[in-house]
């Protein structure tokens, strides 16, 4: 995606260099100006390099294929690329994104391999505590749980069998970590407990972190690990409480990946583990600021879906109104599901409507508040709404067009000192005092990053 816009001589260029330094900075008085002539002069100084003319005809290097979607393909990588503004209109329109809507995961196909070191897992000294994955910022070290049809499918994979909880008894367990996604920030080898050894009495620890080499077999090797374990080994999130402990939150898979938060956030593993518990149905209402930066910047967007297509739906609002942005999502969701209930009643005020429909409906009235037991009137409700609608019920028609809003919404509004106590608290006290079903997170940032870092008021 490089491109070459324009070649002129030396001589022209430090002729163009000379007239743009006098426009700029004659005012500053003439000895200024023959300063930055001086600095230009110079450039005189050093060997001018001949560029092979053989160059001119190298071959592209081979495109190497990968599993990445056509929208990764197609918009995604030209903008990484610097090459956004080749894209066409056609191009937005091809991938339904023409109202600023963007597919989720995109952070996935990065791979950016850039850290100086990364941690590898010594399974002799794991103790299975699930605290590296817990403070990694970018989940890119995870606990994999697999059957033993799973395990057959690769070679070479060491693994311990799961100790608890008891639901995953006679499967294995293995921490994995992604070295391409691995931004070497050492939090998990800082944290990891380790093993006593019995004949030293030292810990020994079950994360180190090594010098990372893109080509070594050995590194080559984990990335594919990563790539077996993600895309074959089914989540076990369903067979355990993920609620119950820090542990067991971290079967649950990361629906927050990748990020470009810095190395080491510590705020990030908070967003990681909200969307573990609950991005399945979770709405975010994010201030402007370093986590909206990270969160979603076109074209790298980190929260993801799982298995079931589900996953978090993420806007930006600016700081001073972002708590009544995520109120009005609320107040938004609340006005459908009471359309919805009004449509059911119409619906079963027909005499014609079979009772398993009318038993269905009332379930989900009875539920709509309750997250769970929203999940399970949805699960039984949705099917007969479609078949409804397929024999050309009307208002089954049109309550097919709301289905998505029959789950509980998992509202979250994320904002970091800036907004939450300096600029945005206006709106954040009254959103908290309005009673409505919402979840606000401050994360501790200590500085007013988007005025110039000034500190804050939580500092």
């Amino acid at each position: 995606f490089f491109r070459i816009t324009e070649v002129i001589p030396l001589d022209l260029a430090v002729e163009q260099m000379k007239a743009f330094i006098v426009k700029s900075y004659s005012k500053k008085g003439q000895d200024v100006v023959d300063k930055n002539f001086a600095a230009v002069d110079r450039g005189g100084e050093y060997k001018q390099l001949t560029v092979d003319p053989a160059w001119a005809n190298l071959a592209d290097e081979e495109t190497k294929e990968d599993n990445a979607p056509a929208f990764v393909k197609e918009l995604v990588r030209p903008i990484n690329g610097q090459a956004g503004d080749l894209l066409k209109v056609s191009d937005f329109v091809k991938h339904d994104t023409v109202d600023g809507t963007w597919q989720n995961g995109t952070s996935a196909f990065e791979k950016r391999g850039v850290e100086a070191f990364v941690p590898v897992w010594n399974v002799e000294n794991c103790i299975q505590c699930n605290k590296c994955s817990f403070v990694c910022p970018h989940a890119a070290i995870r606990p994999f749980v697999l059957t033993d049809d799973e395990l057959a499918g690769i070679d070479g994979l060491d693994t311990q069998e799961i100790k608890a909880p008891a639901a995953l008894k006679g499967m294995h367990f293995r921490i994995e970590i992604s070295v391409l996604d691995c931004l070497g920030c050492g939090n998990c080898a800082d944290v990891c407990p380790g093993k006593k050894n019995k004949e030293t009495g030292e810990l020994e620890k079950a994360l180190k972190m090594v010098p990372f080499n893109v080509d070594a077999e050995d590194m080559q090797k984990e990335a594919q690990n990563w790539e077996y374990l993600v895309h074959n080994v089914s989540s076990k999130q369903d067979l355990v409480d993920i609620k119950q402990s820090p542990k067991n939150s971290q079967f649950a898979q990361p629906l927050f990946e990748f990020s470009g938060a810095c190395s080491g956030c510590g705020e990030t593993p908070y967003v990681k583990l909200i969307s573990q518990l609950f991005g399945d149905r979770q709405m975010i209402a994010n201030a402007t600021g370093c986590s909206s930066i990270y969160s979603a910047s076109i074209p790298s967007t980190p929260y993801t879906k799982n298995a079931k297509g589900q996953g978090p739906a993420f806007d930006n609002s600016l700081f001073e109104d972002f708590c009544e942005f995520g109120l009005g999502m609320v107040l938004g969701n609340k006005k459908m599901k009471e359309r919805i209930c009004h449509l059911l009643e119409e619906a079963k005020a027909d005499e014609h409507v079979p009772a398993e429909f009318v038993a269905a409906a009332d379930k989900w009235m009875a539920n709509m508040n309750d997250s769970e037991g929203s999940k399970e009137a949805a699960a039984e409700l949705k099917p007969l709404i479609a078949a409804g609608a397929e024999k050309g019920c009307p208002v089954c028609a049109e309550l097919k067009t709301l289905d998505h809003y029959l789950v509980k919404r998992s509202q979250w509004i994320i904002g970091g000192d800036g907004a939450s106590y300096d600029i945005g608290y206006g709106g954040l006290d009254h959103v908290l005092a309005s009673g409505e079903d919402v979840n606000i997170l401050v994360l501790d940032t200590e500085v007013y990053s988007n005025t110039g870092g000034q500190s804050s008021k939580s500092t």
